[in-house]
């Protein structure tokens, strides 16, 4: 029976890493009290060259635990506030460039439109611009039954009548508050 090059190379290097990294078993997993003391000649030599070619390698693989760097405690809430929020561009600033709305008196930001009289523009301007849909000319000029025989379930369900109904269910912009002036 013969193996593949590559099976036979695959199994050759798992039998010799698990003999280098495992002296204690065997790599078929018994203990090696069962097993002959002394390895053959041919197989010490190898393991010896191996070992003498692979010396960083190895190394670097049985320190493994000792080069991991992990934190021995839990950083405190107040730890991570600090690094989040301490260092200068990080650090939320204060804004002292509020003004009164000269329209409303609500605060804004200075040289910006005050969001509180935009809204309401905005609400104006869609309610005076709301023009209900119009039917399509096709449409306009059939009697009732052949609406009815065309189009038999064109009726809105309550569900598509508050989906248009947006100022239900959409959140408002919240309103600022209004400071006194400083005497």
């Amino acid at each position: 029976m013969s193996f593949p090059v590559a099976t036979r190379a695959y199994w050759s290097r798992s039998f010799f890493q698990a003999a280098t990294l495992l002296p204690w078993t065997s790599p078929i997993g018994r203990s090696m009290d069962s097993l002959p003391r002394a390895l053959p000649q041919k197989l010490a030599e190898k393991l010896e060259q191996r070992s003498k070619e692979n010396k960083v390698e190895q190394d670097f693989f049985s320190n493994n635990g000792i080069l991991l760097a992990v934190p021995k405690k839990k950083v405190s809430h107040q730890k991570k506030r600090q690094k989040l929020y301490g260092p200068g561009s990080k650090q939320l600033k204060m804004i002292h460039h509020l003004n009164k709305c000269p329209s409303c008196g609500h605060q804004k930001r200075a040289n910006t439109l005050c969001m509180h009289c935009v809204d309401e523009v905005r609400r104006i301007w869609k309610s005076q611009t709301f023009n209900p849909p119009q039917e399509a000319p096709q449409e306009r000029d059939m009697s009732d039954l052949d609406k009815r025989i065309l189009y038999p379930g064109k009726k809105e369900t309550e569900y598509e009548t508050k989906l248009k109904d947006k100022e239900s269910y959409v959140e408002r912009r919240m309103r600022t508050l209004t400071v006194p002036d400083k005497k």
